[in-house]
Order: C-alpha cells, then structure tokens, then sequence
C-alpha cells in the first residue's frame, strides 16, 4: 500500500512539477538556512562546556567606581587569587594568565620570530583548562621557573618534523625558556587561545606582585561543589578592604572610609566561565567576546525562517488541494474508502517534506564553506549530522507533512462523489483571510529583517566614515621599532628625507590598540579624588604625526627642557577636574612624579565608537632616551606603494635580520568592528533567504490563484478590460498585503535596532528613510514576484478560457 502511495506521490509530482518545484525548494531553502543558523547558535552556545569542573569554575571581575565614572575590568590585582585561597576554605583552587605583552620576540638560533598569542600562567592552569598533551607532563609542566609549553603548530612552526620535547627558545626581555609541553591547538569554543604559555614564576616581580591596586591578570577560582558564588562576592568585599586598607593609607594618607566617601569603590564578583563569552564585554577582555543578543536573535530568525518555509509549504499544499478534488471523486466511485484517501495524502505530504530535507541537507553542506567564511567560525557539517540531529530532521519531516497533509486528507476525503463529479465543490480559495495572514506574516518577517539590514549597513558604514579627531587614514605604523636601538633617531631622520613621510614619532602604543593608564590626582585637590586616565606616551612630534588639535595652550617641545615633566590632556580630562583655566594645573599619579598641564587637545576616539570618549593623558620623551615599540609616520596617501618600499629599503639598513613589520591605523580601527560587519553579513543573508522564500510562496500563490480567476479575467476581457487594468486588479491584492505587513513590521523593526544601536555609544540614528525604503523594496518586491503570473493570465485569449462555457 505505501509502495503505491509512493508511486502515486511521483506521479503527482511531475504531472504539477511547477509546484511541486516551488513547495520542495522553499521549504528545502527554509530548512537549510535553519540548520545553518542553528549550527551558528550551537557554537556560540558550547563555549568552554568541555572544560574541567566547569560549573564550579569562576572568572574574578570587578565593578570599579571612580569619583566620577565607573568601569567593570575583567582583570583583578595579582595577590587576589592567591589570598582567596588561603582566607576563604570554600575556594578550593585558583589560577592566574597574564597576557599584557603585545608581541614579544622569540629566537631561535639566528631567526626571530614576533608572536602575539603568549600567556603567562600558574601552575594550576591546566587544573582549569582542558588541552591535550601530544608530549609532555600536565601535571609538572609549569611547576619551574623558564618552563614553556607550546601548541602542535608551534612545534612544526620552530622544529619541522623534530621531537620539540627539552628544546630551548629565547624570549626577549624574559630568557631562555625550555619546552616542556606541545599541546593540541586549544578548541575554537574556548573563550582563551594561544600559541605559548610559560611559567609565571619565570617573572618573579609580577609573581610576588602585593599591590592591590593594580588590575594586570585575569584570576579564575574553583569553589567546593554547592557553594553560593553570592556569599563568596560578600566575603571578598571585607578581605579585599582588610588587605588594600593599608596601601590605601600608605599612598593617599587617608582611611578608607574618606576614600570610599570621595566615591571610590571595589566591587568583585563571579563571573561563570562558561557565561564569560556571551555575557562579557569587559574592558580589557582575553578575546573579543560574543554577543548573547545576537546569538539569540539569530535563533529567533532561523525559527522564523523555517516557519516561513514550513507556512508556504502549508499554504501552497492547502491551495492546491481542491483541485484534485475530481480526482478523489473518481477513486471513490471506482471504491476507494476514506482510509486509503486520508493515508494516500499523507503520505505524499511526508514524502515531499522527506525529499525537501534530503535536499537541505545539501545545499547546507554546500553553503557551509561560505557561512563559516561570513561568520568566522569554523564548523564541520559532518560532525553535526550526527544520528540525533538526522533523526530529529526525519521527525520534523514527518510532522510537517502531517501538519500539512491534514487539511486535503479529511476535506477531500468527505466529499461526495456525486457533488465533486457535477463540479459543486468550491475551489479552495474561499479560506482567504487565513491565506492572507499568512502572506502578511511571511512579509512581514522580511520586512523586519530589510529594516535591519539597511540599519546595520548604515552603523558600520558611519562607524568606518566618522571623523575621530586624528589623521588616521595616512598614518603608518613601523612595529618593533625598538629593535633599532640608539639608532633609532637616525632611522627617523632618514624617514624625514622622503618628501612623501611628512612627519615621524615615536609612540608605546596608538589609538585602536589598548590604552593603559593609571589614577590621577590634582595636587591641589583632596588625595581621595584620584581619576582613572589612560595615557598615550611618545616623543614629542606625536602630537603633530597623529594630527591633533590643540586647543589650548601648546604642544610638546624638545627645546623645553621641563617638558619631560609635562603632561597634555584632552578635553574630557578638563571636564572631569572641573577645571576652567587648565593650563599650569598640576597631576599626579600614584608614588610618581608631579606633572605640569601645558596643553589640551581636542578629545579624540582613542577605543572604539563602543566607548564614550573619556579622560586621556599623553606624555612626551626623547626618543633616544626613551626607546618606544612603535614609529608613527605620516604618509602622503599618492604614491603610497613605493612610500612603503622605501621604508621597507630604510629598515634593512639597520636591521637585517628582522623584515620591518608594517601597520595601518585605519585598518586596525577597521578590525574594532569586525564582529558587527560579520553580523551584518549574516543579517543579509537571512534577510535575502527570507525574501527568497516569501517569494516563493508568492509565485505560487499568485499562479494559483490567477488559474481560480481565469473565468473573471475571461469575462472582463470580453467586456473591454485592459491588460494594464487586468495586471493591475490582479496584484492589487498582494500590495494591500505587504502595505499591511509595513506597518506591522515597522514597530518591531524599530525596538529591535534601537536596542542594538544603544551598544554604540556613537550611532547613527533610526530615520524614516530606512522605512521608506523597505516599504518601496518590499512592493516591488511583491509585484516583480505576482507579476508574471499576473501578466500571462492577463494576456491570455479570452476564447481559450471561455469557449467552454
């Protein structure tokens, strides 16, 4: 009986191909997208769920008030740790990685190599992190001084195809360091990767670091099983107070009730690990983190997508099935019992479903490559399709088609031969206002996702075109330009020679790179109000390289020997002193120097448009004196290849082992965004996939039900109707339907992108233009879809449809 239910299924198949082309690839696209997408939600869903203990596993963070702003660090003072151990028994284990090194040098024999991916970590690192040793002892791996473990690619990188095991590398400014370890390379989903890890206790100064007013490592915690990460937060509060009390004392001269009645506050908690990758944005985060928001919204749209899909397949199905209503009428009469009916149109309605998730799954393995490209993931569909996820997709297959199958297998099956052989059954269309709110809906949810679309395009492109307030597009960047020595003010004379560099600096690091910074204090102010500024140090033609405005007073000069001790600030450092007349103002960070305010620079964008613009420093040295790891040029934007050759020439002049190492500013400040532009792309494409299948299901429909209004399109030509006048009755209905749909849509779209714009603190704003824009794509849209159908049937011969009658 199935056999011939198959059989009859193939048959009907190809006797209305059109259809049945339009029902199974629509739904096929919706299923695909959905799996793709929902691999996407998956991953993000699985960061460090594979590592050791990981539910009693927590990343310290701290909620830090200052007197007039506040910031939420994701690193904590090096003694913390440690000190939780000893005081509170229900911490069990701690583990600290330090990563403050921007690049660092390694030597082998006479190459160097400049890797960015090193941490340095206790002992107890792999207590917390899972890695697979190829060779190596987990447990003693790390316990000595100069201790070095490197993943499997290193090796290969450094020692071909050599056991890697007891060799020696040489890190700059650290020492020699002995492999002890190869490890696998860390897994994608982890909220931590890296290249090397060496033994904290190699750096005996930050190892027994006790200064608790120092934010430089990132402090994990292990707690007994059952303990309340509240009660932990609440006893940290008073050990933290019993321990920074007297530094506090020490540096500042007051209690610490006068410095937390300035405003001053430390508040610490506990952060899940495996929450840090959605549910952290942090200032000086490990990695880019994830976004909850998106994760979630993106499922949401998957569901939405296939619900388009399986809502056209429905629809289409539930259209189409009145006219075999002859058809049931003749199997009746010949003896055909309603159980056979029913069984007969689901089974055709399964077999669809079956056939159309068999050609998801294709064309998901197909688009994979390029989704993992968009969304900068790296997901195997092999591993996915596993038998849970097969048999979860067979399912769904054969309740859709049941769902869809329902409506023709009990209507059709009830009529009487008698009425449906004499042509009384009504053609099926007469069910409109649910066939319409369907459309709507389809629309409606593309709508939404145009909207979207066109937002996230307007934020990134606002993002990569605002003026920062600095000449980033014609700034250069030499990397490792310590490397140069005392030669280093030579190198930038020889630099000044080219008439296409027209200015050169110094610099420790540049706006877009992390801006580290310390507390400050007016000397004629009260010691408890102390202000958090990062601080920007260079030589003194920074200023003038980078292309900053100085609005008061002056800039940087070699000539003045007490510029040593100067100090310019920006706009919102004026602001945050309260200061009318800046000038002369003095500043102090703690146990440093007095430094003098000799000027004021227009605020900048030193972060990204993520961040307000707040209090900035900036200092100047002599560059000899002083070497800096980076050399900022100012390059004329013609001519800029053989400018960059040219530096390349320069460079090997003085140092010839080590190839120059050039950056951009402006691509590095490009990069700040990558996350957004890599949502945005997949917003595009789930928006055109959306599209694609509310088209779908419009061609169908509207083939459907031009072939319904044949005789009325026959008639009205008769009378002297038009083609224009036909095409335009005929679509009339489907632009009433997406006019509806507009304005469904339009207040969803709006608190949807207004919530993510509110993630940037410069955004560029919702405007009506936007809407405009996808009433007027969503309409053409909808009449380029309609408007074949539309046009074939108006320009059909009237006789043709009429000569029957």
């Amino acid at each position: 009986m199935i056999k011939n239910y198959i059989k009859i299924a193939f048959r009907n198949i190809r006797k209305q191909s059109f259809y049945a082309v339009l029902n199974i690839t629509g739904l096929a696209v919706g299923i695909s997208c959905c799996i793709l997408i929902l691999t996407y939600v998956a991953d993000e869903l699985s960061y460090d769920s594979f590592q050791p203990e990981v539910e009693q596993t927590y990343r310290v963070a701290l909620d830090r008030k200052f007197p007039d702003n506040q910031f939420v660090y994701a690193r904590s003072p090096m003694p913390l740790g440690v000190t939780l151990v000893r005081d509170l028994p229900v911490v069990t284990n701690f583990t600290r990685v330090f990563n403050n090194f921007g690049s660092l040098t390694f030597q082998l024999e006479d190459q160097y190599f400049d890797e960015r991916n090193v941490l340095a970590v206790d002992s107890t690192f792999f207590d917390f992190f899972h890695a697979d040793f190829v060779s190596g002892d987990k447990q003693t791996a790390l316990d000595q001084p100069n201790s070095l473990i490197i993943t499997e690619a290193m090796a290969t990188k450094y020692f071909g195809g050599q056991d890697a095991l007891g060799k020696q590398l040489t890190v700059q400014n650290i020492g020699e360091m002995m492999v002890r370890g190869v490890v696998k390379n860390p897994p994608s989903n982890s909220h931590m990767h890296y290249d090397f890890l060496f033994s904290l206790n190699t750096m005996p100064g930050l190892y027994r670091n006790d200064f608790w007013g120092s934010y430089q490592t990132y402090n994990y915690l292990r707690l007994e099983s059952g303990t309340d990460p509240a009660m932990v937060e609440q006893r940290i509060e008073g050990i933290v107070q019993s321990y920074m009390e007297p530094q506090v004392q020490s540096f500042l001269g007051i209690d610490w009730q006068e410095y937390e009645a300035a405003g001053n506050d430390h508040r610490y908690f506990l952060q899940p690990m495996k929450d840090i990758h959605l549910h952290s944005n942090f200032q000086w985060e490990l990695e880019p983190n994830g976004n909850a928001t998106i994760v979630y919204l993106f499922a949401a749209i998957s569901g939405f997508i296939l619900l388009l899909a399986c809502i056209n397949f429905i629809n289409l199905t539930t259209a189409r099935a009145a006219n075999r209503a002859r058809e049931v009428g003749m199997r009746k009469v010949l003896g055909a019992v309603r159980k056979q009916l029913v069984g007969q149109f689901l089974t055709e309605a399964v077999f669809v479903c079956l056939l159309a998730s068999a050609l998801a799954v294709f064309l998901a393995s197909m688009l994979m490559p390029l989704f993992n490209e968009m969304s900068g993931k790296q997901i195997d569909i092999v591993s996915l399709m596993n038998w849970r996820s097969i048999g979860g997709l067979v399912l769904f297959s054969v309740l859709l088609g049941v769902a869809s199958g329902l409506y023709p297998a009990f209507f059709l099956s009830a009529f009487k031969p008698i009425s449906v052989l004499k042509g009384k059954v009504s053609g099926g269309a007469k069910s409109s206002f649910l066939r319409n709110g369907l459309v709507i809906f389809q629309f409606g949810v593309s709508i939404v996702l145009i909207i979207g679309t066109l937002v996230i395009y307007q934020q990134i492109q606002y993002l990569n075109d605002k003026p920062l307030g600095f000449d980033k597009d014609q700034l250069v960047v030499v990397e490792r330009a310590d490397l140069l020595g005392e030669q280093i003010e030579t190198f930038k004379n020889i630099l000044l020679e080219n008439p296409r560099i027209e200015s050169v600096a110094g610099a420790a690091t540049i706006p877009g790179r992390q801006v580290n910074g310390g507390t400050f204090m007016d000397v004629t102010g009260n010691a408890s109000e102390r202000y958090l500024m990062p601080s920007i140090r260079g030589d003194y033609d920074l200023i003038n390289t980078m292309g900053l405005n100085v609005v008061d007073g002056r800039a940087f000069d070699n000539a003045i020997v007490t510029d040593s001790t100067a100090i310019i600030v920006n706009e919102s450092a004026v602001k945050t002193f309260g200061w009318n007349d800046p000038i002369g103002k003095q500043l102090q960070p703690i146990n440093g120097p007095i430094y003098t305010v000799v000027g004021v620079v227009e605020d900048f964008h030193f972060e990204s448009l993520h961040q307000n613009i707040g209090p900035l420093a900036l200092f100047a040295s002599d560059l000899g004196a002083n070497p800096t790891g980076l050399m900022v040029l100012k390059v004329s934007t013609s001519g800029l290849s053989n400018t960059l050759a040219s530096i390349e020439s320069s460079w090997d002049e003085f140092v010839q082992q080590r190839a120059v190492q050039l950056s951009f500013v402006d691509q590095e400040f490009g990069e700040l965004y990558e996350a957004e532009e890599r949502s945005g792309q997949l917003f595009s494409a789930f928006a055109v996939l959306a599209i694609i299948i509310a088209c779908l299901g419009a061609v169908g429909l509207a083939a459907f039900l031009a072939a319904q209004r044949r005789k009325e399109i026959g008639v009205r030509k008769v009378l002297g109707a038009t083609t224009f006048g036909l095409v335009g009755l005929l679509s009339k209905e489907f632009v009433k339907l997406i006019l509806v749909a507009n304005l469904l849509a339009w207040p969803l779209a709006y608190y949807l992108m207004q919530q993510w714009l509110n993630t940037f603190a410069y955004a560029v704003g919702l405007n009506l233009l936007v809407f405009v824009m996808a009433l007027l794509g969503s309409v053409l849209i909808a009449l380029l879809t309609v408007s074949f159908h539309s046009v074939k049937a108006a320009v059909t011969n009237p006789a043709e449809i009429l000569h029957y009658e």
